[in-house]
């Protein structure tokens, strides 16, 4: 089976999980009786999953063809965290960006998906509260991109496996963002660092080479 086939396949499951998703929130409204079905939680909670979890898979969709061009760095970020301060208003975003704008080679589109799945990750860990600090910097020809927050670290038992798929310590995480962002990170030719701070936080940095 190619490529296309594979592509063809998934369109049509994410269509009909959307179709099925939008269904039950129809229902959930037009019929207030099925609250009170013991198995109705537990198939709209199932479904919202399956959805995030089609949803995330489609945005890692093709991250080896990349649309290569130059990208500024703290651009990204600062129009980031204005659509992170709608969605966590209680958080606080401590941005300490690099006076020089950082420029990389890079495919705009997949590379914002990759921080934006790394901010988004810290946002969750503080449940929307406190500070996340963002720090931009560049060191022996790359750019680094740390973002730090006060979570309590990821636990002992998932820290040798936080990249790989479907690991989560999220009660409703997908365990799909961290993988793809690492993907992503990886088909720029950088990498991705964890340094984690057990009952307190943890550091991730996306490492760029620079033109």
């Amino acid at each position: 089976m190619n490529t296309l086939d594979y592509q063809h396949i998934f369109h049509e499951i994410k269509n009909t999980v959307t179709l099925i998703n939008s269904s039950i929130q129809l229902m959930d409204k037009k019929c207030p009786t099925l609250q009170t079905e013991p198995y109705w939680e537990n198939i709209k909670s199932e479904t919202a999953y399956l959805k995030k979890m089609v949803l995330e898979i489609s945005t890692a969709g093709n991250t080896d063809q990349l649309q290569i061009e130059p990208v500024d760095i703290n651009a990204i970020i600062n129009k980031l965290c204005q659509c992170m301060k709608d969605t966590f208003p209680k958080l606080q975003w401590d941005l300490r960006l690099c006076g020089q704008n950082p420029i990389v080679n890079a495919d705009s589109t997949k590379l914002r998906q990759a921080i934006l799945n790394l901010m988004k990750n810290s946002a969750e860990a503080q449940n929307g509260f406190g500070t996340v600090t963002i720090h931009t910097r560049t060191e022996d020809s790359r750019v680094l991109i740390s973002i730090t927050d006060r979570g309590g670290g990821i636990p002992e038992k998932l820290k040798d496996t936080v990249f790989d798929l479907f690991t989560t310590s999220k009660q409703h995480g997908t365990g799909l963002g961290l993988a793809i962002t690492k993907h992503i990170v990886e088909c720029h030719h950088g990498f991705l660092e964890l340094v984690n701070h057990p009952a307190s936080g943890c550091t991730f940095t996306i490492c760029l080479p620079m033109p």
